[in-house]
């Protein structure tokens, strides 16, 4: 029976482990917001810091670094604590709810930089940043948490997955081009951005309070016995025999820091190299984003026929040839090979999406079978661990690449750079990208697990 038959039957009626469309998308929907959260400030807070609020680019990748490390240091402790959590709407929701309106504010604060000279802007920017890391996490832990919680079926937590990737893909949107569009069009000065990050704060607020009500019919579970009293040293122990979700979580290393180079180049490259505006710049991660959700059947259908791992190898390989034609690209790009581009990068996109969050899941019910300990707030911190290292190193080499090569940051944003800080760029926007990709593919021969492995597992203690 399918999925759109199964939504047609009663509750008692539907197959065991079975989540609802639109129960899937209700919790899906919440990644709209964290996508818009993380994406805006990867692809513009280090453009709108070095080239509008005129610092050093390098001094501003070590800012960022110091707020990603803050980020990552909270990780564990709201991942235990979601696990411990006892309330009338389960372990996670609550904290989705009291994290919602802080997210918002948080966000609205990173491009709102009051005139306190240098000193008092970097003091603010970093309390600013550690605010913006705490409240993300805050949301981001507990809300990974829940699709182990919400079904054991292995092929639904790939349906599940899928709308987080439509309503992530739209997150990818909105933060990734839209904000930027948006301040452009308020101005593209200072005053442009701030206004554009309090609507886009409000937004976020309003999606994640959204994703709160949408999930509460959400199968919830509670900690083990005795699970309170686990010494951080077990934890890490049985994190350890998870051999599937290491390997997953070192392909993700190498990938998300090839992915947030790129982003947080982008704006640079647009501007500088290929002297294209904010507008253009949207309309191509538009067009890729479209794709990517256009396409999330095709990769549902493409998991069951070959499996998740071929299909995640697949994917990744095409994203990266694709990437690698951005050397191709020049100020006099014609705009439909511009969207060509965009289109084949949505395609191959859906899948390198798609089958990592899915098979990260995966990993999750394996380390329930293998334990009997519902830890997947301490998981889901760990993964979170490794996407914030991530999000941290990206900047920070990106802005000391800049700063070394000698971008100046007083000409004007598509002004001629010199020849070697067009380098950074390319290294950022390009060249880090396909070696992250390549490192990744490499990495993933070494991961095994399948659906009759983890009924093997699941049936073992009764065996």
């Amino acid at each position: 029976m399918n999925s759109a038959a199964a939504d047609t039957l009663p509750q008692s009626s539907r197959p065991e482990g079975f989540v609802s469309g639109w129960l899937a998308a209700g919790w899906g929907f919440g990644s709209m917001a964290t996508a818009t959260m993380l994406n805006a400030p990867t692809a513009a807070l280090l453009f709108f810091l070095v080239t509008l609020v005129k610092l050093d680019p390098l001094t501003v990748g070590a800012l960022i670094f110091v707020g990603k490390v803050i980020d990552v240091l909270t990780d564990p402790p709201v991942g235990a604590l979601s696990d411990k959590t006892r309330s009338k709407y389960g372990r996670r929701r609550p904290w989705l709810l009291g994290s919602s309106f802080a997210c918002g504010v948080a966000f609205a604060l990173l491009f709102n930089v009051p005139d306190m000279g240098v000193v008092g802007t970097y003091v603010y920017m970093t309390v600013a940043l550690a605010l913006f890391a705490i409240t993300y996490t805050a949301f981001q832990v507990p809300y990974m948490a829940m699709p182990t919680e919400m079904t054991d079926d292995y092929h639904q937590r790939t349906k599940i997955m899928s709308w987080r990737v439509v309503f992530m893909s739209v997150g990818n949107v909105a933060g990734g081009g839209a904000f930027a569009a948006l301040a452009k069009t308020l101005g593209g000065d200072r005053a442009g951005y701030g206004e554009a990050a309090i609507y886009f704060g409000a937004f976020i607020s309003l999606a994640m309070f959204a994703t709160f009500f949408f999930t509460a019919r959400s199968r919830q579970t509670v900690a083990t016995a005795g699970q309170d009293e686990i010494p951080v040293r077990q934890h890490i122990d049985c994190l350890l025999q998870n051999k599937p979700l290491l390997i997953l979580m070192s392909t993700k290393v190498a990938i998300y820091l090839g992915v947030f180079a790129s982003l947080t180049t982008a704006l640079f490259f647009f501007k500088s190299v290929l002297k294209l505006d904010e507008t253009v710049f949207f309309m191509v991660f538009a067009a890729q984003m479209v794709t990517t959700i256009a396409f999330m059947p095709v990769c549902n259908w493409l998991a069951k026929k070959i499996g998740k791992k071929p299909a995640y190898l697949l994917s990744l390989t095409g994203f990266c040839v694709v990437v690698a034609t951005w050397l191709l690209a020049s100020p006099n790009e014609p705009t439909p090979l511009l969207l060509a581009r965009a289109l084949l990068l949505g395609a191959f996109g859906a899948g390198a999406h798609l089958y990592g969050q899915s098979m990260l899941i995966d990993t999750f019910a394996l380390d329930y079978q293998l334990t009997g300990q519902r830890r997947e707030g301490v998981l889901a911190a760990s993964f979170s661990f490794v996407e914030k290292m991530c999000m941290a190193l990206a900047p920070f080499i990106v802005g000391a690449l800049l700063s070394t090569l000698g971008f100046n940051k007083e000409l004007g944003p598509t002004a001629d750079q010199s020849p070697s800080a067009v380098i950074a760029i390319y290294l950022g926007f390009i060249g880090i990208p396909i070696l992250c990709q390549i490192a990744s593919i490499i990495l993933l021969q070494f991961y095994h697990l399948t659906e009759r492995d983890l009924d093997v597992a699941k049936a073992a203690p009764d065996s």
